[in-house]
């Protein structure tokens, strides 16, 4: 789901940016930050000719290069047109990488402040935003900072459509690995993401639930909530479409199939604990692939 140009544009106004740029006062970049390997550890760049006055961090979607986030989505036209120098990240492992685990996380840390310092942003004024996976990796993050004391950490974040309760997420892989049909015909991807899945939740569902449930972004299942209560008050929005009807007719799925499920839950346990800039954006016709011209979910 990457067509969010325009809620996009909405989010960033509401972080009360007053820089505005015309058309043609940026350029685009690619940075690498390993001399000997181009497939990982770089980052397209969208930077304003002026001095920038901030910083948006984009992860991409799982197996998605930055090159082909920057295809599906006008997030960084839009934002560098506010004066946000605006960067999407390849992970360290590349766009294989399971953002969510201590690696990726770890790399955060040490990016981030290599691109605060390398653009001159203050430590206070950088977002973080992410696609499916990295909208994941996003919420993780900010738990992640909590955890380890990291600073800087992010002013505000946004997850697109992103899997947050791993243990419905394995339910629902696995069921979609055994199903025959050509609704569920993408097995690679199943058979890949269940392993990463074992390696960093150190089993499957039988013999590491408990893990499932404290490693997760945030989990259902989880009575004590340990995702929402690393969770701070940083703003967060999370944007999601829960078209029912096409995931029926189209893909033979039920709304436990879907990531709006970890989504509305999430944002839910975040306002009843007294967050005060949680929420949840649900929108209409938004959620298409550009490159292939398809409906994705």
């Amino acid at each position: 789901m990457k067509n969010f140009s325009l809620i996009i544009l909405i989010f960033l106004h509401t972080l009360s940016f007053a820089q505005r740029f015309s058309s043609n006062s940026y350029f685009r970049t690619i940075d690498y930050f390993d001399k000997e390997d181009s497939s990982k550890n770089f980052a397209i760049v969208y930077r304003p000719n002026e001095p920038a006055n901030s910083l948006l961090v984009l992860l991409p979607d799982f197996g998605e290069s930055p090159q082909m986030a920057e295809i599906e989505t006008d997030i960084p036209k839009v934002a560098v047109l506010q004066g946000i120098l605006t960067v999407i990240l390849s992970n360290n492992e590349g766009n294989l990488s399971f953002q969510i685990d201590q690696n990726a996380q770890n790399y955060l840390d040490t990016i981030i402040s290599i691109l605060l310092l390398k653009y001159q942003i203050p430590n206070d004024k950088y977002y973080l935003g992410g696609f499916s996976l990295g909208g994941a990796a996003v919420v993780k993050y900010v738990q992640h900072c909590n955890v380890f004391d990291v600073i800087p950490k992010p002013k505000a974040v946004f997850a697109i459509d992103p899997p947050l309760d791993f243990y419905r997420l394995y339910n629902v892989y696995d069921r979609w690995l055994s199903d025959t049909s050509s609704f569920f015909n993408n097995k690679k991807m199943y058979i890949t993401m269940l392993e990463k899945m074992r390696t960093y939740f150190r089993g499957d569902l039988s013999n590491a639930y408990e893990n499932y449930l404290k490693l997760s972004p945030y989990s259902y299942e989880d009575k004590n909530k340990v995702g929402v209560r690393l969770f701070d008050d940083t703003p967060i929005t999370v944007f999601c479409e829960p078209d029912f009807d096409w995931a029926m007719n189209e893909k033979q799925w039920s709304a436990y199939d879907l990531n709006v499920i970890d989504n509305v839950s999430f944002i839910n346990e975040l306002k009843k604990r007294g967050h005060k800039q949680a929420q949840i954006k649900l929108t209409k016709d938004k959620g298409f692939r550009k490159i292939l011209k398809f409906k994705h979910k």
